[in-house]
């Protein structure tokens, strides 16, 4: 019997799947596939889990090397719900033969649809005129007026999956597009209408920034002071990649000090983000708990993505988003 287990934190209050039964079936309709759900409160894998089962569902728990490394250790796949996979040792995995998937196909659309909710509730002032109506304060609509998108440049970080769909959506609403990608030619980028730029440009140039790049040594920290200070002090920031992207004190300097406009972040340096953050003080930052992207057509899509990949692995058949 093949053993699949699969994150407890993918279980709502009613410990139904947060993704529908729909996609669950895939698993359940198989007679040679037999289904666990783990505990809600793992925040790492063990040597327990990895010795029970052949393939991991995995959501938010982290995947190290300890895990992985005692002599009984059978799990052979780990499909991650979604499409980072900065939280599972993709070296340690390899060196066990453990294939590690995502689903970049099912959150393409969402995260790109979710940073332009991000970019036209900042720049219209979405929350700041729903607090009016709320207090009482109807009158002052006229203080808060919103800023128009159709003469403005969009600078996008990281013009992947996510990124590429986000510029392609964001072409009707903006002037112009720029791009900041090293993987990526300018042919590439002018095919989708973007104009391939550095980092520094970008910055200066643009009046909304989203950052949609992956997470790694190089991009750790990479939106610190010095791009804040080239930012155009009426620009706004949205992050809707990974939280360590920014450094968020930088961040937190630069909206006090009014060096920017403002910032939307569906992700932080530290999940779930502390109430005490600097950052809840600022009415000109809207901050969304890494769920943004989030609509039952998404996790839908997700989980028949990442189940299928544990299915296709099992049958043998070819793995299409094997990321190690």
């Amino acid at each position: 019997m093949f053993k699949v287990g699969i994150s407890g934190d993918l279980l709502n209050s009613k410990n139904e799947p947060c993704f529908g039964l729909g996609p669950l079936n895939l698993l359940k309709d198989r007679g040679d596939v037999e289904i666990s759900w783990m505990d809600k409160s793992i925040i790492e894998l063990d040597s327990e889990m990895t010795s029970k089962f052949d393939a991991i569902l995995l959501n938010l728990p982290k995947a190290n090397a300890t895990c992985v490394s005692q002599s009984n250790c059978k799990l052979k796949i780990i499909s991650r719900f979604g499409v980072g996979f900065d939280s599972v040792d993709i070296v340690a995995m390899k060196r066990k033969n453990i294939v590690v998937t995502n689903t970049p196909n099912a959150v393409r659309r969402p995260v790109a649809v979710a940073a332009l909710t991000m970019i036209f509730a900042a720049a219209g002032k979405l929350l700041q005129k729903d607090f009016l109506v709320r207090s009482g304060n109807w009158d002052e609509r006229t203080n808060f007026m919103g800023t128009g998108l159709a003469k403005k440049t969009l600078g996008v970080v990281g013009a992947g999956n996510i990124g590429s769909e986000t510029i392609k959506l964001s072409n009707p609403f903006f002037n112009n597009i720029l791009a900041y990608d090293p993987f990526k030619s300018q042919n590439q980028l002018s095919q989708i209408g973007a104009t391939k730029v550095d980092l520094k440009e970008l910055a200066n140039n643009s009046d909304f920034i989203v950052i949609l790049c992956n997470l790694d040594d190089n991009t750790k920290g990479m939106i610190n002071s010095d791009f804040f200070s080239n930012m155009k002090k009426s620009a706004y920031i949205f992050n809707l990649s990974r939280g360590p992207v920014i450094n968020e004190i930088h961040l937190e300097n630069a909206i006090e000090s009014k060096i920017i406009a403002g910032a939307g972040l569906d992700v932080t340096e530290e999940e779930p983000l502390s109430t005490q953050s600097r950052l809840l003080k600022f009415e000109n930052v809207i901050i969304t708990p890494h769920a943004l992207c989030w609509t039952d057509e998404c996790f839908n899509d997700i989980a028949k993505e990442a189940i299928n990949s544990i299915l296709n692995f099992k049958d043998n058949k070819p793995i299409l988003n094997q990321v190690n």
